[in-house]
């Protein structure tokens, strides 16, 4: 079974699937990071024993405490096992464009582990406010969303649910 956590103001929006989903995004500023990070971190161990075919990591944190930083190592070092043993992964790193510490993060924590990475700049005023008007195929309503939200929708794997309709600026 699948862990989906909604994103808080101290917590990042979690979302790990068996279908080789691993997202975590947001802020890391939980105070009992224990509580938080354990349980995913004990996910993560098992989702290894009998991982997907393909793994996609996708990594975007605003904000991390040095408490959750070790967890997020704990967990790529897991992921680092796993990977070794022939299973595909990829793992992508994002940050806001000009936010060096987080940039500098994914690089130490890509040269502790011995994993690559794929590094992407995210143009935060663009996610902010560009819009994207979608069509959904099941129902045919339609919705304007932030371009932030539809590169949510297709990191979930349901891009293919919906027609774009347009891209406003």
């Amino acid at each position: 079974m699948g862990l989906l956590i909604d994103k808080t103001a101290d917590t990042p929006y979690i979302n790990f699937s068996e279908e080789g989903i691993i997202d975590i995004e947001g802020r890391s500023i939980a105070e009992d990071v224990f509580s938080f990070w354990q349980p995913l971190l004990e996910w993560i161990t098992n989702y290894c024993k009998k991982p997907a075919a393909f793994t996609s990591i996708v990594i975007y944190l605003e904000y991390t405490n040095s408490s959750s930083n070790k967890y997020i190592n704990e967990i790529l070092r897991e992921i680092e096992a796993c990977s070794s043993k022939g299973n595909k992964m990829l793992i992508t790193w994002k940050y806001e464009e000009d936010d060096e510490s987080i940039y500098q993060l994914g690089k130490d924590l890509e040269a502790i582990t011995k994993l690559s990475f794929k590094f992407e700049a995210v143009e935060i005023e663009k996610m902010r406010t560009q819009r994207v008007k979608i069509k959904s195929k099941k129902n045919g309503n339609e919705a304007i969303i932030t371009y932030r939200y539809w590169d949510a929708i297709i990191r979930n794997g349901h891009g293919d649910e919906y027609i774009v309709l347009e891209e406003i600026n």
